[in-house]
């Protein structure tokens, strides 16, 4: 992960960089295929039922050393999270699949489609993409969607170079903003003791009539993602920081 450095006081997290590194690289073309959703196979109805059961084996990991020790409502709220969360990829792994238009790979645990036709957008995790899922196939969605908030969600690089142009409109940039989160360690409740780690990544480029498009966000493991309100902006970040994407998280750093 890029430039963590810890702080004195609560254990702070920075990803430091005094001048932002900025690309005029374009985002990747948008095929023009649609896939068609199929039943899954045997082996992906087992692939998800094993992979509930991990999860419900976590619930129990996780909910009851903190029930033990008394964390009552912390245990309960483990299991319901995790137990339903397994219970839940085992109940609908018969469901619709499909494969992402870009790249190829698996779409599944996908939502219902919209009733009224409109495409409903669906990330694929390998080249995180978005197509738009309906009735009967999903196609790439719309590249240059803007929502209301920060909804597309991209990962974070090792050493993130920003699309030169605001991170909403792509016109020429007038200033560089903060962007951060924070997590907390909750696997250390049980010895009674809270860690609180920060993060902030700077430079974040914006023109004079916007601001707040780009949100950072945790996900399980401590790892760090951001989320756009433009999707033709994210894919030129993701253009821009080609090959600087790992699986790893910030646990353990400090």
């Amino acid at each position: 992960m890029p430039g963590f450095n810890g702080n004195d006081g609560p254990p702070q997290n920075k990803l430091t960089a005094s001048v932002p590194a900025m690309s005029d690289t374009v985002a990747a073309p948008v095929p023009s295929r649609s896939v068609p959703l199929r039943k899954p196979t045997s082996s992906e109805v087992a692939s998800k039922i094993v992979a509930g059961l991990g999860v419900l084996a976590l619930a129990v990991v996780l909910g009851g050393p903190l029930l033990y020790f008394g964390w009552t409502v912390a245990g309960i709220a483990g299991l319901i999270f995790f137990g339903g969360g397994g219970l839940l990829v085992m109940l609908f792994s018969r469901d619709e699949v499909s494969a992402c238009p870009f790249c190829g790979a698996a779409l599944d645990n996908l939502p219902k489609p919209n009733a009224d036709g409109v495409p409903r957008p669906v990330q694929c995790r390998k080249c995180w993409e978005y197509s738009g899922l309906q009735r009967g196939f999903v196609s790439p969605y719309n590249p240059n969607a803007v929502e209301e908030r920060p909804t597309f969600r991209s990962p974070l690089a090792q050493s993130v170079v920003w699309p030169r142009g605001c991170v909403q409109r792509g016109v020429e940039p007038t200033r560089f903003d903060e962007v951060g989160t924070f997590s907390v360690n909750k696997g250390l409740l049980v010895v009674g003791a809270v860690r609180v780690k920060t993060f902030k990544l700077p430079g974040v480029p914006y023109c004079a009539a916007h601001k707040k498009a780009v949100e950072m966000k945790t996900e399980i493991g401590n790892k760090l993602f951001l989320d756009w309100r433009s999707l033709a902006m994210m894919r030129r970040y993701m253009a821009a920081n080609r090959g600087q994407f790992v699986e790893s998280s910030s646990s353990g750093k400090s």
